[in-house]
C-alpha cells in the first residue's frame, strides 16, 4: 500500500518522463494509479469485512466532501464551460489522496517516508541531465524554447518535495528515517540537488521554517560556544564548501550552479540594482493582482466567486487552465468567501483535533512549510501530495504498526 500511494502521488512527475520518451498510455497514468489505489483499498476493506476508525476520519473526510459539494454547486454559475468540469473532476484525486490513509490502521508511515524520499531523489537525479541539455539548447538557439523545457518544468514540484524531505527529517521528533548518518547524507545530497535545480522558493521556505524551528528550541541564551557545537558547525561548513567546489569542477554541474545563482540574483534584482524582478516573479504578482481585483469587484464575487475554473476566462477571455499561484486567492476567486471558509474550517478542525498529540514523524513545521509553498505556486488540483501528507499528519498518532519481536536468545 505504501509503495502504491507513493506511485500515485508522484505519477505526474513519472508521466512527464514517460511522455518525453514517447511512452503514451491510452489512459492517463495518474488515473491508472489512482484507480489501482482505490481498488486495493476497497479490496482490503471487503476482505477485512469490518472498519473502525477515529471520529477525525469521518469529520475530516466529511468536511472535505462538503467543500467539494460547493465546488459542484458552483458549476451552475461558473463562467467556465470546459475547464470547470476538468478541474472539478481532478479534485477527486485530492480527495482520494487524503482519504486513503484513514482506511488502514496498520499503514506503515515510516516505510512510506522512505519510499517517498528515495523515489523523489531518483526523479530529481533523472531530471538534472534534461535541465543541463535544455540550458545548452537555449544558449545555442536563443529563439527556441528548448526541446527539454517541458520536462524541465518538473524542477519546481520536485524541489518542493525535496524541501519537504529536508524539513521532515530536520524536525522529526523521534528516531530517524533511515539512520542518523544516512539521514545527514540525505540532507546534504537533497540540498545539493535543490541548488542545482534552481529551486528558489523551496530553499528559501525551508531555510525560514528551519530557522523558526531552531529558534523555538532556545530556552536559554548562553554566550559560550561548546566545543561540540563548534566542531559540528565547522564540519557542516567544510562539507558544504567541498560540495560547492566539486560542483564547479564538472562542466554540467557548474552550468547548473551558475544558472541557479543567476535565478537567485534575478529574484533580488529590484533590491540589488534597482531593476525589475525576474519574469516568473512578475507574472505571479500580476496574477495575484488580477485575482484581488476580481474578488473585490462586487459583493457577489466576494461571497460566491465566479465559479470553479473561472480564473482563466475572466482574466484572459479564454476558457483555459490558469490560476493565481496562491491557494487562498484561487479558492476565493472561484468559490468566494463561502468556499474559502469551508476550506478553512476543514483545516482548522483537523489541526485542533491534533493538539497535544506527539506527532512523531510529521510536525507542524512541515505543515508550515507546505503552507508557504501553496502561497506561491501550484493549482488546487495539483496538490494531492500535500493532501496525502496532511492526512498522514493526522493519522500518524492513531496508526497501529506491529514492531518485529526481538529474537529469543
Amino acid at each position: 500500500m505504501e509503495f502504491l500511494l507513493v506511485l500515485f502521488l508522484l505519477s505526474g512527475q513519472i508521466k512527464a518522463f514517460m511522455q518525453f520518451f514517447g511512452l503514451n498510455l491510452p489512459v492517463d497514468f495518474t488515473l491508472i494509479t489512482g484507480a489501482l489505489l482505490l481498488g486495493f483499498t476497497a479490496y482490503k476493506l471487503i476482505r477485512k469485512n469490518n472498519f473502525s476508525t477515529n471520529n477525525i476520519s469521518f469529520f475530516g473526510i466529511g468536511l472535505l466532501l462538503l467543500f467539494y459539494a460547493w465546488m459542484i454547486f458552483s458549476l451552475f454559475y461558473t463562467h467556465s464551460e470546459q475547464y470547470s468540469r476538468e478541474k472539478t473532476f481532478y479534485f477527486l484525486l485530492n480527495i482520494a489522496a487524503f482519504s486513503v490513509p484513514f482506511f488502514f490502521n496498520q499503514f506503515n508511515i515510516k516505510r512510506f517516508i522512505r519510499i517517498f524520499v528515495l523515489s523523489t531523489v531518483v526523479l530529481a537525479l533523472g531530471l538534472l541531465p534534461f535541465q543541463y541539455l535544455d540550458l545548452l539548447k537555449n544558449v545555442t538557439e536563443p529563439t527556441d524554447g528548448g526541446a527539454y523545457t517541458a520536462i524541465g518544468g518538473l524542477y519546481l514540484s520536485l524541489s518542493e518535495y525535496m524541501g519537504l524531505i529536508l524539513i521532515l527529517i530536520l524536525t522529526m521528533r523521534e528516531g530517524n528515517v533511515f539512520s542518523r548518518n544516512y539521514d545527514v547524507l540525505i540532507i546534504l545530497f537533497v540540498l545539493g540537488l535543490m541548488v542545482l535545480l534552481g529551486a528558489r522558493g523551496p530553499i528559501v521556505f525551508a531555510l525560514i521554517v528551519y530557522s523558526f524551528f531552531r529558534l523555538s528550541k532556545i530556552t536559554k541564551i548562553h554566550f559560550t560556544i561548546k566545543t561540540k557545537s563548534l566542531v559540528l558547525l565547522s564540519s557542516v561548513f567544510c562539507l558544504l564548501s567541498l560540495l560547492v567546489f566539486l560542483m564547479t569542477r564538472f562542466p554540467a554541474t557548474d552550468t547548473l550552479l551558475r544558472h541557479s545563482l543567476y535565478r537567485f540574483y534575478s529574484l533580488l534584482g529590484g533590491a540589488v540594482d534597482g531593476g525589475t524582478a525576474d519574469h516568473s516573479s512578475t507574472v505571479r504578482l500580476v496574477l495575484a493582482q488580477e485575482a484581488f481585483t476580481g474578488i473585490f469587484k462586487d459583493i457577489g464575487s466576494f461571497l460566491f466567486g465566479y465559479g470553479t475554473g473561472s480564473f482563466g476566462i475572466m482574466t484572459t477571455g479564454s476558457d483555459i487552465r490558469l490560476y493565481p499561484h496562491n491557494m487562498i486567492l484561487e479558492i476565493w476567486f472561484d468559490l468566494g468567501l463561502v468556499g474559502l471558509m469551508v476550506f478553512f474550517v476543514w483545516i482548522v478542525y483537523i489541526l485542533t483535533k491534533l493538539r497535544g498529540q506527539p506527532n512523531q514523524y510529521l510536525s507542524y513545521w512541515l505543515m508550515f512549510y507546505i503552507f508557504l509553498n501553496l502561497m506561491k505556486s501550484s493549482s488546487l488540483v495539483d496538490i494531492r501530495t500535500e493532501f496525502a501528507i496532511f492526512a498522514l499528519f493526522a493519522v500518524q498518532n492513531f496508526l497501529v504498526v506491529k514492531e518485529p519481536k526481538p529474537a529469543l536468545a
